[in-house]
């Protein structure tokens, strides 16, 4: 996966193009950003750029020698993953790191250590990583990944270069579902919309399970209004039998309750989630009013409230509220 293969990103690529072909690589480098939008996959080619055997002008990364091959495929002898070991990375699997930079690298120009979720590091863990990190062996190279900076230690953050990532645009997202999903064009701005510049998101979304779920809730949203008390209650009990639909079907409402808020003052049809699909029309007030309380829920659902109760509230608090407004 060259640096040509990526998505978006196109400021950083230029940058760490321009610090190969300037011989100004760092030794440490902290990719931060949502999940999902490709910081793995960029670390990746760019390690793949500084091992490749026939290096691209650009400079880019061949793709097909030995060393391009086994990094993609993530066997390379020099490439070492750190992984979450259950809830933390552990202070035994970064000085099992340490003891293998002792040596110099097998079969590269140098050693590749990316850390996953760095932020998960627990404290021994990351004081380990630290002294290492402040007394760099020669040809070794680390890149952290972490959709939290915030929470790892600030003298580790302070030795490496920050390189932050931001979402992918939603026109990209969705040409990329087109193109490698086959989705029509409709439906994947639609995905891309909900996956908020997320790969890994959109390509949740595209489940066909997901895709009924989505579907079916926002006919629901537009008749809730004329529902009587037993079939909302019958509508709830559905709802609430699993606490991973709730959650989706809370993150559907949510996009089509901002897009009803974005009709209310008038925005342009390019900013909604679902610009093709009629929803309740709301004032301003109410359309907030709905957001709060899908909020709400969604919070109670993870504090582990009763799913059934969770999702009474919420189809009875929209119902009130496109009733008031009707």
């Amino acid at each position: 996966m060259p640096l040509c293969s990526i998505l978006g990103h196109d400021v950083i690529l230029a940058g760490l193009r321009h610090s190969v072909a300037h011989e100004r690589v760092a030794h440490a480098y902290l990719f931060s950003g949502p999940d999902g939008v490709g910081k793995r996959r960029v670390a990746l080619a760019f390690l793949q750029l500084l091992s490749c055997l026939n290096r691209q002008p650009g400079p880019d990364a061949c793709g097909a020698c030995r060393p391009c091959r086994l990094l993609a495929d993530g066997r390379h002898p020099d490439l070492v993953t750190l992984e979450r070991d259950g809830q933390f990375i552990k202070i035994d699997q970064v000085r099992e790191v340490v003891r293998m930079l002792r040596f110099p690298p097998v079969d590269a120009a140098v050693r590749a250590v990316i850390v996953h979720d760095a932020d998960a590091m627990n404290d021994a863990a990351a004081n380990a990583l630290l002294k290492t990190l402040e007394e760099p062996a020669p040809r070794n190279v680390f890149v952290l990944l972490s959709s939290r900076p915030n929470a790892m230690l600030a003298t580790i953050r302070s030795r490496c270069q920050q390189v932050r990532f931001g979402v992918l645009p939603r026109e990209t997202v969705a040409a990329w579902l087109t193109r490698e999903r086959g989705l029509d064009a409709e439906t994947a701005d639609e995905v891309a919309g909900l996956s908020e510049g997320s790969l890994a998101q959109a390509e949740r979304l595209v489940d066909p399970k997901l895709e009924a779920l989505r579907n079916q809730w926002l006919d629901t949203l537009q008749g809730l209004p004329l529902e009587g008390p037993t079939a909302m209650l019958a509508l709830a009990e559905d709802l609430g039998t699993s606490k991973d639909d709730l959650l989706a079907v809370i993150d559907v409402l949510r996009s089509a309750m901002r897009d009803v808020l974005l009709a209310s003052v008038d925005a342009s049809q390019l900013r909604r989630t679902f610009p093709g699909r009629r929803l309740p029309v709301l004032p301003s007030r109410l359309a907030h009013g709905a957001l709060t309380l899908l909020a709400e829920s969604e919070s109670a659902v993870y504090r582990n409230v009763n799913p059934r109760l969770v999702a009474e509230h919420v189809l009875f608090g929209l119902r009130r509220a496109i009733q008031e407004a009707a």
